[in-house]
């Protein structure tokens, strides 16, 4: 799996890049009211997140 460090908050999609997360929340969450937040992990351990 590729390194990625972006994460869609409303539907779990990773990302490589900050723009391409941006262009992905602008076209399938337009509506959606995004706040925006950094997360720190450890980059050694691959976490899976759910909704």
């Amino acid at each position: 799996m590729a390194n990625r460090h972006h994460r869609c908050n409303r539907c779990g999609r990773d990302f490589d890049s900050g723009e391409r997360l941006d262009e992905h929340v602008e076209r399938r969450h337009p509506k959606e009211d995004v706040r925006w937040w950094v997360v720190v992990e450890d980059p050694a351990k691959d976490r899976n997140f759910s909704r």
